[in-house]
């Protein structure tokens, strides 16, 4: 298993809410993008109307000083009422099975 922490989270806006989510997300990721230990904060849009996070740490410890940090607190309060449902977020570890390029996600580095 990976050190690396990968969170995917999955985010369920109101009813007819999903640009107003959408467009509060998109200002706080240049912060997120500049926070120690991001290697990626990509978010991604459903089918189902809902936005989801795919983000990449070096460490736990670094997404947990994410999830305690200013950026965090703002994405909170720029959607308070705004969503249909708690936030669900998963945090993984890679398991790397087969072909190394193919069982993990790729660091960002690797992909420039």
């Amino acid at each position: 298993m990976s050190n690396r922490c990968v969170v995917v989270a999955v985010i369920r806006p109101r009813e007819g809410q999903i640009g107003t989510v959408r467009e509060h997300l998109q200002a706080v990721i240049p912060a997120v993008h500049g926070e120690s230990g991001c290697e990626f904060y990509a978010l991604h849009e459903g089918t189902d109307d809902t936005l989801v996070f795919v983000e990449a740490w070096d460490s736990r410890e670094q997404w947990l000083q994410h999830m305690e940090g200013p950026a965090v607190r703002e994405i909170t309060e720029r959607l308070e009422g705004l969503l249909a449902a708690p936030t669900e977020v998963h945090e993984v570890y890679g398991v790397p099975v087969g072909e190394l390029e193919k069982g993990l996600i790729p660091t960002a580095a690797a992909s420039r």
